[in-house]
C-alpha cells in the first residue's frame, strides 16, 4: 500500500508543458501569392517553420535555381561547349546501350520486292 501511494505522489511532481498551438501548412500560405509566406504568431518556432515553408516553395518553383544560374555571366562559347559535351555523353550512352542490345540478339534485315522482312 505504501508503494502505490509513493507512485501517485511521484506523478504529481511533473509540471506539464505549456500548450502550443499547432499550425498546419495552410496557416503559412498567403492566398493569391505563391511566392510568400505568412507568420501566424510572433513565437520563434513559427518563424522557423515559415522560413522552412518559404525555402520549400522557392525550391519547388525553381526560382532559387534560376537565381544561382544568373549569378555569373556565362560566355556563349562556354554554353556551346557544355551543350556539345552533354550531347556527346548522351550519344555515347545511347551507342553503348545499342551495342549491348544488338550483341546478344543480332538481327538481319532482308529487302524484298514486298518490303523489309
Amino acid at each position: 500500500m505504501q508503494e502505490q501511494h509513493n507512485k501517485k505522489d511521484f506523478k504529481k511532481d511533473f509540471n506539464k508543458k505549456p500548450f502550443r498551438k499547432k499550425h498546419n501548412r495552410a496557416d503559412f500560405y498567403i492566398p493569391g501569392n505563391p511566392d510568400g509566406v505568412r507568420v501566424p504568431d510572433d513565437e520563434f518556432f513559427t518563424l522557423e517553420k515559415a522560413l522552412k515553408y518559404l525555402k520549400r516553395q522557392l525550391k519547388d518553383s525553381d526560382k532559387l535555381l534560376l537565381a544561382k544560374e544568373r549569378s555569373r555571366y556565362i560566355k556563349p562559347t562556354e554554353k556551346r561547349k557544355k551543350k556539345m559535351e552533354k550531347a556527346r555523353a548522351m550519344q555515347q550512352r545511347h551507342d553503348m546501350m545499342e551495342k549491348r542490345n544488338t550483341k546478344n540478339y543480332p538481327s538481319w534485315l532482308i529487302m524484298t520486292t514486298k518490303g523489309a522482312q
